[in-house]
């Protein structure tokens, strides 16, 4: 794996050094130049073997979400249509449930501080209370509005897909039709070609057998002569047939295959252009809800800065501020970690219960991706970590060893020292770190809980 960004970056020796737009970088002692394969020492710093297994996790993840199981039968994409929209329904719960939780502490927290400051100024009622109530209706009527549009959203999706399932299995039913009746047309015709080739041979068996004079023996003989043409013709049509039957099977498991394909392309199109739609809609009530507050907001905030030059004044009043702020956002942590987790469980049972149903194990993408990009996530940290770790160690060897500039690429090192054994040297003997826990691969990441400044933003990718 190359870490060719750190190519051509040179290292300080000092922390007032800088990097030269030619690569190298000039050290406080020294004039001498050296060069270190930053490859071969960040590949070989301790903490690279966990680089590597990262790596195989997020390899591991994304496999799994591009070799997901296709449904194959109606009672499947019927239960992966149904796990979808209430993965879908949970997932807007939840970001619905912290947006109000959040809301709520926002509005305890303000409510509080208005109290505060009401206490200290002397106010007979808090600061804002009816600016205060007046937001939290447009907030509400907010909530309320988008609520229902994803109702709405969601009812137009099922019934949308409903309606294009039937469609195609009623292509793949008029295809699969045709073909039947074709291979028919064709048997029918087959048994007539064979009729007409044992015509004659069994019009003249029949006639001997209505000569009364004809001998038992000869009688015999011709019956079973008759029988075997019957048999004869009878297998023949019966192979045809069971040759039409297969061929037939084929072409119906194919034409379904493809059919679940197509179902499954409109499925992710249907909800990629509703969680668009949402997303867009939310952007759009976020921006009628500032205008709204705009106003508001500006008669509070004059409030609000009356009131806090005289905070300012009280360094005990400030100190009960900033508790006050504290305890509601640990208060909101901790609820929104509980929040987030019950999600996540619901997430989990919802795929088994939908798994059990379609009779196949599907898979939630939403946690996977979650997953992947988590790991992606402690995996560029520790880079970082190393990186920083070998600047450390190329600075202490620079310096030892009088260098002022050093190359971090062997490419145009000329006649520079090569400092990468002794860089190696010291990188091996920097001490074994602990593992970092990292969750196992599929399960979902959990998200740092959103400060009460911030919109909440669930667990979707």
């Amino acid at each position: 794996m190359a870490y060719r960004r750190l190519a051509a970056i040179a290292l300080l020796v000092t922390a007032l050094g800088a990097c030269s737009k030619n690569g190298v970088s000039p050290f406080a002692h020294g004039n001498a130049a050296g060069y270190v394969d930053m490859d071969k020492v960040v590949q070989a710093h301790p903490l690279h073997v966990e680089l590597d297994q990262l790596q195989a996790q997020i390899t591991l993840l994304n496999g799994q979400a591009q070799n997901a199981p296709v449904p194959q039968t109606d009672e499947q994409r019927a239960a992966q249509a149904q796990m979808e929209e209430q993965l879908a329904a949970a997932d807007q719960q939840f970001q619905m449930q912290m947006y109000q939780r959040r809301a709520y502490y926002g509005q305890r927290e303000a409510a509080a501080i208005a109290k505060l400051q009401a206490s200290s100024s002397g106010a007979s009622a808090p600061i804002g209370q009816a600016l205060s109530a007046q937001a939290q209706k447009v907030q509400q009527d907010a909530i309320k509005t988008l609520t229902d549009f994803q109702k709405q959203l969601f009812a137009a999706d099922a019934q949308h897909l409903q309606q294009v399932a039937r469609q195609i299995q009623q292509e793949v039913m008029l295809k699969v039709g045709a073909r039947r009746a074709q291979l028919e047309k064709q048997e029918t015709d087959y048994q007539i070609e064979l009729a007409k080739q044992s015509q004659s041979q069994r019009l003249n068996l029949k006639t001997k057998l209505e000569d009364l004079n004809l001998s038992q023996e000869d009688r015999q003989q011709a019956e079973s002569q008759l029988a075997n043409i019957e048999t004869r013709e009878e297998a023949l049509i019966n192979q045809l047939k069971a040759k039409d039957n297969a061929d037939l099977t084929a072409y119906e498991n194919s034409l379904q295959k493809d059919a679940a394909a197509r179902y499954n392309a409109e499925r992710v199109a249907s909800m990629q252009a509703t969680s668009d739609k949402l997303k867009a809609r939310q952007q759009d009530m976020n921006k009628q809800v500032q205008g709204q507050l705009s106003g508001l907001g500006s008669q509070y905030q004059q409030q609000v800065a009356n009131a806090n030059a005289q905070l300012e004044k009280d360094p005990k009043t400030r100190a009960e501020l900033e508790k006050i702020r504290a305890e509601n956002q640990a208060q909101y942590s901790a609820e929104f970690q509980r929040a987030l987790s019950a999600y996540q469980q619901t997430r989990k049972a919802l795929v088994a219960k939908y798994s059990a149903i379609g009779h196949m194990q599907f898979l939630d993408d939403v946690a996977l991706q979650n997953e992947a990009q988590s790991l992606t996530d402690q995996r560029r940290d520790l880079y970082t970590k190393i990186v920083d770790q070998v600047q450390t160690q190329v600075s202490d060897v620079a310096r030892q060893r009088g260098i002022g500039i050093v190359f971090t690429a062997v490419r145009g090192a000329g006649s520079a020292v090569d400092l990468t054994p002794q860089v190696l040297k010291a990188i091996a003997a920097l001490p074994n770190p602990a593992p970092s826990a990292s969750p196992p691969a599929g399960s979902p990441s959990p998200a740092a809980p959103t400060p009460l400044s911030n919109a909440p933003s669930g667990s979707r990718s």
